[in-house]
């Protein structure tokens, strides 16, 4: 489990830094969290998200590839261990779009 978290937190580091310079890891971790689907997309809530995320969450699509696919899984790994998030958005959209995790203690 631990090299399957390395490998999702490497491909988010190199795809957060790749195309679009507006994406960064937001300086709070989530600690108080939660994740559901609502209509083939799953969200992350939390009170700690930006201002700029409309109702305080940052979604994680669902197109099928094996990247989201991924970044669900280690969300839903991470929550039901109890783990803390941070993540990547962008800092000019009302609907963040999270493209990257990191689970923290």
């Amino acid at each position: 489990m631990r090299s399957f978290s390395l490998l999702v937190a490497f491909s988010c580091l190199i795809f957060a830094n790749s195309i679009d310079a507006k994406r960064y890891w937001p300086s709070t971790t989530l600690t108080d969290w939660s994740l559901y689907l609502n209509n083939g997309v799953a969200y992350i809530s939390s009170p700690q998200f930006p201002e700029h995320c409309l109702h305080s969450r940052g979604q994680i699509n669902m197109s099928g590839t094996e990247f989201d696919k991924a970044q669900y899984a280690y969300a839903l790994s991470a929550k039901a261990r109890g783990k803390s998030l941070r993540y990547v958005i962008d800092n000019t959209h009302t609907t963040c779009v999270i493209t990257g995790l990191l689970e923290v203690n």
